[in-house]
């Protein structure tokens, strides 16, 4: 299919299937702004940064048969690009590799990027307590909230703003369920190609016994063996949660977990705290950089680069149509934090509008120079405080 007629395809599917009984349609349209505002080092500062970006997403669900389901969501989104904008992901540009060729770039300039995909593209198939879903779809696991160390196919970092529906991946997912809560899962992915180390193999377990859920997972991410819990306590007014993930790397294993309570301190508000710690992370600031080599980093399985953190997130609901929201992680070893506040209207009864930004405050970086006076090399001295400032405005518009 060429440019143009995958675009068409995208923009007519609503039209073409609306008289379908069996047919559920719905969608949205995304719109962002974000600008960072970078602060001044040694006498130097850097070009302001700013993008925006509009995405619309059709939600297809058809259901020709009782036990069958077809999923498809076309997507198309539209990204203007100034310059850079570090330290902060929309999450609705952010795509999985892929290995079954559904997107493609209809405009792809420097600062102007323009890409039609199908970011769900799945089907089902209920035989009594089985479920087999072929082909794109979300893929999720564990409990933590903040800090994710079980989530390990196409996550979402801290730092994203939008995180209503993860990236699709080409997967084969079998799930056997079992009582009210049990479910046994078998997934089969594509990370970066059809390989054993380009993929991911995972068998996750899941039951209840009293106030207690269990996970057990064990699998192979990049041709590495993968073991991992994860528990959750209903406490009544409390929650308690924990994820552990131990990755059998070669020469070096590492562990990840996360442990965090959430509760509501009245009926409007509700509050997560949580902390996590890394065996691979740095105990430098001078050393974040070289981390971030990591192929973990690139590929976004990994985003924070010390050891040690903490964080807390919540909402508070100021007027039934006003909600005030946001986090705060920590990073206590180099003493720097990442604010991240925002304010959200229901404007209507299918729109909202949100504003916030994201304050990193710590220890600035240094700053060397090189050849005719430009900036060289930056020197992490916190991992926080090398963040620039952002303000983020996003409006939300539902059919």
């Amino acid at each position: 299919m060429n440019k143009a007629g995958l675009a068409l395809a995208l923009l007519l599917a609503p039209g073409v299937s609306a008289a379908k009984k069996k047919l559920d349609a719905t969608g949205h349209i995304k719109l962002f702004s974000l600008t960072s505002f970078p602060y001044e080092i040694d006498g130097f500062t850097p070009q302001t940064g700013g993008s925006s970006l509009a995405d619309s997403r059709l939600k297809l669900i058809w259901r020709p048969a009782r036990k069958v389901r077809i999923e498809l969501h076309p997507v198309l989104t539209l990204k203007h690009q100034t310059s850079p904008v570090l330290g902060v992901s929309s999450g609705v540009d952010q795509a999985a590799l892929e290995g079954l060729p559904l997107s493609i770039e209809l405009v792809d300039e420097q600062r102007v990027t323009l890409r039609a995909r199908f970011d769900r593209a799945s089907l089902r198939w209920d035989v009594k307590r089985l479920r087999f879903t072929l082909g794109r779809q979300p893929v999720s696991f564990g409990k933590g909230r903040l800090f994710t160390p079980l989530d390990l196919i196409s996550p979402f970092a801290p730092n994203t703003l939008d995180t209503a529906y993860k990236p699709g991946v080409d997967a084969l997912r079998a799930d056997l369920f079992r009582g009210v809560s049990g479910r046994i899962s078998l997934v089969a992915a594509y990370l970066n190609d059809w390989t054993l180390e380009g993929s991911a193999l995972a068998l996750n377990a899941k039951g209840s016994t009293g106030d207690w859920e269990f996970e057990g997972f064990a699998g192979s991410m990049y041709g590495e063996p993968v073991l991992g819990v994860s528990a959750f306590l209903n406490a009544g007014a409390l929650g308690y949660f924990g994820d552990v993930n131990l990755t059998l790397e070669d020469p070096d294993p590492f562990v990840r977990a996360v442990v965090g309570t959430q509760f509501k301190p009245t009926p409007k508000s509700l509050i997560s705290a949580e902390v996590y710690y890394q065996t691979l992370g740095r105990d430098d600031p001078k050393d974040y950089e070289v981390q971030r080599t990591n192929p973990r980093y690139q590929r976004g399985e990994l985003w924070l680069a010390g050891k040690l953190y903490a964080g807390v997130g919540g909402q508070y609901e100021l007027t039934p149509l006003l909600h005030l929201g946001g986090a705060l992680i920590a990073n206590p070893l180099d003493q720097s934090v990442l604010l991240m506040p925002s304010l959200a209207w229901n404007a209507a009864q299918n729109a909202t509008m949100s504003l916030g930004f994201m304050l990193g405050i710590g220890e600035r970086p240094e700053i060397s120079f090189g050849l005719g006076g430009w900036p060289n090399t930056f020197l992490p001295k916190s991992e926080f405080g090398s963040l620039p400032n952002i303000v983020f405005l996003s409006g939300s518009f539902f059919f």
